[in-house]
């Protein structure tokens, strides 16, 4: 583990940054990232695009094969990995970093193979082949991919979104591919479209490949397009 001034390490990571005009661009919950620049919420360097983005109210994250680096506070921290990461999720709060057999979090590994997770207060969800659990106790069987927080609870998702604890069970209409908690809602991306999904029903937003929610704004890719999902009228 380590812990780094801000100012010498971004003037490191400035100089191996990568400069291709083709580099990905990858949203995040405040901004998008091409390559290893980082703009919006947060304005950063670093050493190479990352597989995996997400921000929560102080801290940015980018996950790389056996590395977690977390910019808080106007420091670096680097934190080993014990594997290829295949989701991150932060914006709860608390960090947890999927490693196919288990899920690492910053009190330690836990074996759980989760498809996706995330922590609440009443600790973390998350989705496996078998369903929805809340730590070691399957609450939900179902197909789930994705599993997102909320102020009132978690909602879980793939064919169907499970509201938990109130148990309403609600058809989608396309798989869902990826989710986050906004203003409005759950944002979920479901073959190229992004959906609001609330216990109402699921309303489209806009075409887009992939996203990030921060608050009421979405931002899409292709093309760095930022809408408000206020944009969506519900009944």
């Amino acid at each position: 583990m380590g812990r780094l001034n801000a100012l010498p390490l971004l003037a490191l990571l400035s100089a191996c940054a990568p400069l291709q005009a083709t580099a990905p661009v990858l949203p995040y919950p405040g901004g998008f990232a091409e390559g290893g620049w980082v703009t919006g919420r947060f304005f950063v360097a670093l050493p190479g695009a990352p597989l995996l983005l997400d921000a929560d109210q102080q801290s940015f994250y980018a996950a790389y094969p056996y590395q977690l680096l977390i910019y808080r506070d106007g420091l670096w921290q680097s934190l080993p990995l014990p594997g290829i990461p295949r989701f991150l999720r932060a914006s709860s709060g608390k960090v947890v970093v999927g490693l196919g057999e288990g899920v690492y979090t910053e009190e330690g590994f836990l074996p759980y193979p989760a498809r996706d997770a995330a922590w609440s207060q009443e600790g973390l969800f998350w989705v496996g082949e078998k369903g929805l659990y809340r730590e070691a106790i399957l609450l939900r069987p179902g197909a789930f991919s994705q599993v997102v927080a909320l102020d009132t609870g978690v909602v879980a998702l793939g064919q169907e979104a499970y509201f938990y604890p109130e148990g309403l069970l609600l058809p989608l209409p396309q798989v869902v591919r990826k989710a986050q908690a906004g203003a409005c809602g759950v944002v979920a991306l479901m073959k190229g479209w992004v959906y609001l999904v609330r216990p109402e029903g699921a309303k489209p937003v806009a075409e887009a490949q992939d996203f990030a929610a921060w608050g009421e704004t979405l931002y899409l890719i292709p093309g760095r397009r930022v809408v408000s999902c206020k944009e969506v009228v519900w009944p």
